[in-house]
């Protein structure tokens, strides 16, 4: 019986060092993973961080009328809005009377003409500094431009007033792109961007601005 009784506690003891030993190897096996998961990480650039350390810009000139590049001329220049229902540039009779339109028309000229006055305007003034807008702009040749709707909703801020929210995808490329305005862009690219827009009865700007890259 006392023989038993040994067995019993060794095969116990067995147990115990076996479920050890398992443990401690799993755990060694975690702590591997996640090693060459940091090592991964460590070793290779974030995608967004190499692009922009890629991208080759065009000489800046502020000087350069881009209404002499004749092959700049040639692009479809307008801004076209798709909300869904319609697809149409903003100069159509349909969207003539549209407030939030004629911002957009405003945002536009304002980079192909290189008024960085009227640029800053269309944004807030915190992300006017989060995005490092520059005090000096070069007439950026942006044509293929569509924006595309993508949701609205009535809000109030802290004040107690209440405004609309749009979010539209803003795609647009740009010919001969300096990186004055777009240092996340190659010439003739498109990186699209998820723009939050403030619609108070008197005043419009952007609030917010997300990229996301495609080629």
């Amino acid at each position: 019986m006392s023989s038993n009784v040994f067995g019993n506690a060794s095969k116990k003891k067995k147990g115990v060092i076996i479920g050890l030993l398992s443990f401690v190897a799993i755990f060694l096996l975690a702590a591997l993973v996640c090693l060459i998961l940091f090592i991964i990480n460590f070793l290779i650039p974030d995608r967004s961080e190499t692009e922009g350390m890629n991208i080759t810009f065009a000489e800046v000139d502020y000087s350069y009328d881009i209404t002499e590049d004749d092959k700049y001329m040639v692009e479809d220049r307008r801004v076209w809005v798709d909300d869904g229902a319609l697809s149409a540039p903003i100069d159509d009779e349909d969207y003539s009377d549209n407030q939030l339109y004629l911002f957009f028309d405003k945002y536009f000229t304002a980079l192909q003409t290189g008024d960085i006055a009227s640029l800053k305007e269309c944004y807030s003034e915190e992300l006017v500094s989060t995005l490092k807008l520059p005090n000096k702009l070069s007439q950026q040749r942006v044509y293929d431009i569509m924006l595309y709707y993508q949701s609205s909703e009535s809000k109030t801020d802290k004040t107690g007033i209440v405004y609309e929210e749009y979010v539209y995808k803003f795609e647009y490329k740009i010919m001969k792109n300096d990186g004055v305005f777009r240092r996340d862009l190659e010439s003739d690219a498109v990186r699209p961007q998820f723009v939050t827009i403030r619609v108070y009865f008197d005043t419009i700007y952007i609030s917010g601005v997300i990229s996301n890259y495609r080629k």
